[in-house]
């Protein structure tokens, strides 16, 4: 279809046509020290990386600390109040006693504090005697850190007692990477009980993660469309961007609802219009010494909307039952300005329609697959998502209600059904087509609420026809519900002789819905198989469930 071929040329750099189109391009120091930022900094020639540690901040605060059991104990919450921010030994035996802090992600250690609880404050003698301290990337061979065997200092600093195990020829501690630190007491005394209130660790390198986050206002409500963005992630870091729509009030999704992007070009995703466009790049590290660097930002954005307003709800008069086709209707409600683009193309997200209807303001459209008028559809089962096409003379310019008549699958308790639309108009002008994602009419309106008990994770099998003729012209279907897994799960169907040989294998991958094999009656060297009895095996990747059955080659 053509608007799938402007999509295509436009990612290639292909500009089938200008227009209007604007973009917010953030791309020098200027421009990003605007952000809100937390642990990141603008740097003038690489622009955004991690914050550069400075000494100074406790790695170790509000991290799990553990005792060599495996239970945790409060010593890295940056309190050492008396027994609920303590660990007190209870007894002077306590050599051998371990504790480990794990920092989440491996750091540059040069200093370590171990300080006394409060019970030691009040008990000048119930502080740790020896010591040694060690940190591991996996827990597995420690490094030496700091060692002493007679301590008699209340609270341990190894920037001040010269214990660290290396030091550069400026006198300061080298660091040592690790992503645990384990202390040990080495030394008791016979009579006194050990009170530790706090361990501290502190390095050298960059943050671990941090973010930046900016926004920006166009003088009109509008459309988002593709977003490009530029950086550098080294080995052990990343980068990701998100980019949401809100109004000028601040109402819009929360950060934690709004999809992550890694990949360096997508489409915007979020209801529209909208009045302000905000984006946030968060950058992490796992290695103590390197940082991701953020160094662009274009969003383009299209004045001109497809819709002043787009709303969307299902409208189901029967019971809907998991796993059974039902039938059931979508309700637009559409509001186009004189100077929109007007609405030509509706795609529906979330379920594959099989659509036997589509009226506008009642009046029934014919299917015609050349769209020389009326309409025609896209089933697409592997995105569950409907593309519905209107002819040139039934493009929508005003208010209007689109109503649409089908059957589809659902296999969950709930699903959201989401309605975007589209214009050849815009995508002429623009060289894509920018989606306008509507809203739902009302609370839960777009939502599919399905009864029924928990689906099994695979259904029966069906099979046709039945026998198979690899010379009639047609292939052999295998069509199967898989329900109950999340996206990206493997979907495969095998074929077998009577033997146990296996004869082909064919892979798909996706999320809940119905799976459809077409098996050609060849083997994987492309030879048609004899004629006969074969089995067939329909399987789920991470599980042992399967359905089985047999079927039929004749010719």
């Amino acid at each position: 279809m053509r608007w799938k071929l402007l999509s295509t040329l436009l990612w290639l750099g292909i500009t089938p046509a200008t227009a209007d189109l604007r973009t917010w391009v953030v791309s020098d120091a200027a421009a990003f020290s605007g952000g809100v930022v937390q642990d990141v900094q603008v740097h003038p020639d690489s622009l955004v990386i991690l914050a550069s540690l400075t000494g100074e901040e406790n790695l170790a605060l509000g991290r799990s600390v553990v005792d060599q059991f495996g239970k945790r104990v409060p010593l890295a919450d940056g309190s050492i109040a008396l027994v609920r921010s303590e660990w007190i030994s209870g007894t002077p035996n306590v050599f051998g006693q371990e504790f480990t802090v794990d920092l989440g992600v491996a750091r540059a250690i040069n200093r370590v504090r171990l300080l006394a609880g409060e019970t030691a404050l009040a008990q000048g003698e119930y502080f740790v005697r020896g010591y040694r301290l060690e940190t591991s990337p996996r827990t597995q061979v420690w490094q030496l850190l700091s060692e002493e065997s007679e301590n008699f200092r209340l609270n341990v600093d190894t920037r001040q007692d010269s214990t660290w195990v290396e030091f550069d020829e400026s006198g300061a501690p080298v660091p040592r990477v690790g992503r645990f630190v384990r202390l040990t007491v080495i030394r008791q005394d016979r009579s006194n009980w050990v009170a530790i209130g706090d361990i501290e660790v502190y390095g050298q390198g960059y943050t671990n993660e941090g973010f930046i986050e900016d926004g920006f206002s166009p003088e009109t409500p509008v459309n988002v469309g593709r977003v490009r963005w530029g950086f550098e992630s080294a080995e052990q870091t990343e980068v990701e961007l998100q980019v949401r729509g809100t109004s000028d009030d601040g109402v819009g999704l929360e950060w934690s609802d709004v999809a992550h992007h890694t990949e360096s070009g997508f489409l915007f995703e979020g209801e529209e219009p909208v009045e302000r466009i905000e984006y946030r790049a968060l950058l992490q590290n796992e290695a103590p010494h390197v940082t991701p660097v953020l160094q662009r930002i274009e969003v383009e954005y299209d004045p001109t909307l497809v819709a002043s307003d787009l709303a969307g709800a299902v409208l189901s008069e029967d019971p809907i039952r998991k796993g059974v086709p039902a039938r059931l209707g979508y309700q637009i409600q559409t509001d186009v300005g004189a100077d929109d683009y007007g609405v030509d193309l509706v795609r529906l997200q979330g379920a594959a329609f099989d659509v036997e209807q589509v009226r506008i303001d009642g009046r029934s459209l014919e299917l015609d697959p050349t769209l020389s008028r009326g309409f025609r559809f896209s089933e697409l089962t592997e995105s569950a998502e409907t593309l519905i096409e209107l002819a040139p003379e039934e493009r929508i310019g005003t208010s209007a209600v689109i109503e649409i008549i089908g059957q589809a699958l659902f296999l969950q308790d709930l699903t959201a059904v989401t309605i975007e639309a589209g214009s050849r108009q815009q995508d002429e002008a623009d060289g894509y087509i920018n989606w306008q994602r509507g809203r739902e009419l009302s609370p839960g309106a777009w939502t599919v609420l399905a009864s029924g008990k928990p689906l099994n994770l695979l259904s029966t099998v069906e099979v046709s026809p039945q026998p198979f003729s690899p010379f009639s012209g047609e292939s052999l279907g295998l069509q199967v519900v898989v329900s109950n897994i999340e996206a990206g799960r493997e979907i495969s169907l095998k074929i077998f002789t009577l033997d146990g040989g296996q004869v082909r294998r064919l892979r798909q991958s996706g999320r809940a819905r119905l799976y459809r094999f077409d098996w050609d009656g060849r083997d994987g060297q492309g030879k048609v198989v004899a004629p006969g009895l074969y089995l067939y095996e329909v399987g789920v990747s991470e599980s042992s469930a399967a359905r089985r059955g047999t079927l039929v080659v004749a010719y």
